[in-house]
């Protein structure tokens, strides 16, 4: 049922144009703030803790609008799958740091992108499909029908799609050897067991240690890349900055240095991170820090 719904929403949403999912968004996004205290809780609790300076009011406009944009990445996906499959430029408005792309992959060496949750990693996806060899680790779902719509449509450009498991980090290293680039989510929060905890913007974040032990190792160039929506449907900007050398140092200096350059990125427009995600909820002393509290 679940892959069901997911297919209508993508055939449905496949026939608006990015600015009417947008509006789309907005309604349903104001909805969810007003009938989802789960969700509100989670997206303030993200806000709280990461602009402890903003005031109350500022908080709670910033968790709004962030709760709108992940409404939008959602929505786009239907937009971007199937009217952009194999012609994602149309929908790249500027390429800030495309310098840093190509001097990085003029190297020759292969390439290691870090590609945070902001704005709609898809459409980065898409664009970085034209590059030969093209790959990217991700994480499946739970149901295996919606697994298989998401391979069916995320691989039209051509990407090679690398399950996030132990037979997948082999062919990580593999990719990387063949002189290609192969791209991470790098703030998505692993299992207990998985990561170590660094700080990332100013909080005690337990982080995945996979991005830092193959760019450790490898010694490859290291790109942070983003895709950011532009107002009123216009398209989007893609953002390529180099990473700093300590990322190839010991695992903890590297997965801080990660989470600082996530920092960097999410500066370009904050609101367009991924604050619906409990990004905190794995702390060293077990506090709880989405947990509802009493009489709220």
């Amino acid at each position: 049922m679940r892959a069901f719904l997911f297919n209508f929403i993508i055939q449905i949403s496949g026939r608006l144009s990015l600015k009417t999912t947008h509006k789309w968004a907005t309604f349903l996004a104001g909805l969810i703030w007003r009938w989802s205290e789960k969700q509100r809780r989670i997206t303030t609790t993200n806000i709280k803790l990461c602009y402890p300076e903003l005031t109350h009011q500022e908080q709670t406009k910033l968790a709004k609008a962030g709760l709108t944009e992940t409404i939008k990445s959602m929505l786009e996906l239907g937009v971007i799958w199937k009217q952009y499959p194999n012609q994602a430029d149309e929908l790249i408005r500027q390429v800030h740091g495309l310098d840093n792309l190509e001097k990085a992959l003029n190297q020759g060496q292969g390439l290691l992108l870090a590609a945070p949750h902001f704005g709609n990693w898809e459409v980065l996806n898409l664009w970085l499909s034209k590059y030969e060899g093209f790959s990217f680790l991700y994480k499946p779902p739970s149901d295996e029908k919606i697994e298989q719509l998401l391979l069916n449509y995320r691989g039209q450009g051509g990407a090679n799609q690398i399950t996030a498991n132990t037979k997948g980090v082999r062919q990580v290293f593999k990719v990387l050897q063949q002189k290609h680039i192969l791209a991470i989510l790098p703030d998505q929060q692993p299992k207990n067991g998985q990561g170590m905890f660094a700080p990332f913007m100013g909080q005690t974040a337990y982080t995945m240690t996979l991005f830092s032990k193959v760019a450790v190792k490898t010694k490859v160039p290291v790109i942070f890349a983003v895709a950011e929506r532009l107002n009123a449907g216009a398209g989007f900007d893609l953002h390529f900055k180099t990473a700093p050398t300590d990322i190839y140092d010991d695992l903890q200096t590297s997965v801080t240095s990660i989470n600082d350059m996530i920092a960097e990125m999410v500066k370009i427009n904050p609101s367009q991170y991924q604050w619906t995600y409990r990004r905190f909820s794995i702390q060293a002393d077990d506090s709880k820090p989405y947990k509802k509290k009493a009489g709220s």
